[in-house]
């Protein structure tokens, strides 16, 4: 498989493990589907699903996640410490290797379409395949979060793109399309005032004065009793992983208090990892061509083994 295309599907069930093992199981029986990580959340009460494949695969898994999810995950019923619009509350696409985004686009626009059609849900395309600009920030889609989509749909510039445009309240909505490589972790705090770790996500995020590219949400996790600060970092190559990380220890500091943890959310780029790598041990002049198996796969790749 020389070309990849990574799906991401963001649903809106983070805490019932026999759910999210079930899904997984039936995602594996999907010839050519090879899942890379699932990551489940109780505080945002959110699972977040990676996986590749042929494009038959990546569409067959799709259509799977949103079957299955589509049944389970009820919206009326949902609480979670993370903006959302639907059960599948998005569904990116992610070119890595061999695919340029405007293909990820057109792929994304085929699968949308086929989402819409088949369970007949509001569906909005954004980023790289946002079909207006007021739909280019994911955020932008979701200011009134599922409760206030019932009246968003009501307002024809928020006419979906694909789908029925009347509101469910058992579904919701779902966002699709291509975007570039997003960094997510969470970072926890030795508090469980979840007020002052408001007052931190203020002070990093962009939107509010803080780092480009930087968004972030404020929760406590109950099962460590701290307060979890949820970071998005939609270009870790502008705002490195790192400078977030140290500008949360500096409001930290201001409350007196210490990052105790930080947990990577789904898979990360190599180079964001090795930037904040290199940052903390203080290391100048590498690349990626100096990793052993970074060298010796560049070396593969030249006598064009394993590519089929």
């Amino acid at each position: 498989m020389s070309n990849i295309l990574i799906a991401i599907p963001n649903i809106c069930e983070g805490k019932d493990k026999a759910f999210i093992d079930s899904l997984e199981a039936t995602l594996k029986e999907v010839k050519n589907l090879v899942i890379l990580d699932i990551s489940m959340d109780s505080v945002r009460n959110r699972t977040v699903f990676a996986y590749t494949g042929t494009s038959e695969a990546i569409t067959e898994g799709g259509m799977i996640i949103y079957e299955k999810s589509l049944q389970h995950i009820d919206m009326r019923k949902h609480k979670g410490e993370f903006p959302r619009i639907g059960a599948v509350d998005s569904f990116p696409f992610v070119p890595l290797k061999g695919i340029s985004i405007e293909e990820a686009v057109e792929f994304s626009n085929t699968f949308g379409k086929k989402i819409g059609k088949t369970f007949n849900i509001p569906v909005f395309m954004f980023s790289e395949s946002a079909k207006f600009p007021l739909r280019k920030f994911i955020d932008d889609i979701r200011v009134n979060e599922y409760e206030g989509l019932e009246e968003q749909l009501k307002d024809p510039r928020w006419k979906p793109d694909f789908g029925s445009d009347i509101f469910n309240a058992d579904s919701g909505a779902t966002i699709i399309g291509a975007r570039y490589p997003l960094v997510s972790f969470k970072v926890f705090l030795n508090t469980n005032n979840i007020e002052i770790s408001k007052k931190i996500c203020k002070a990093i995020q962009y939107e509010t004065g803080g780092l480009k590219h930087v968004k972030s949400y404020s929760g406590i996790d109950e099962s460590k009793d701290l307060a979890q600060i949820t970071v998005s970092l939609s270009n870790y190559e502008v705002t490195p992983m790192y400078q977030v990380i140290e500008s949360v220890k500096t409001e930290a500091k201001r409350f007196g208090l210490t990052v105790t943890d930080v947990e990577m959310i789904g898979l990360i780029p190599e180079k964001a990892f090795l930037d904040s790598a290199m940052y903390y041990m203080h290391i100048n002049n590498f690349s990626l061509g100096n990793i052993l198996e970074t060298n010796i796969q560049a070396h593969l790749n030249e006598k064009m083994f394993f590519v089929k």
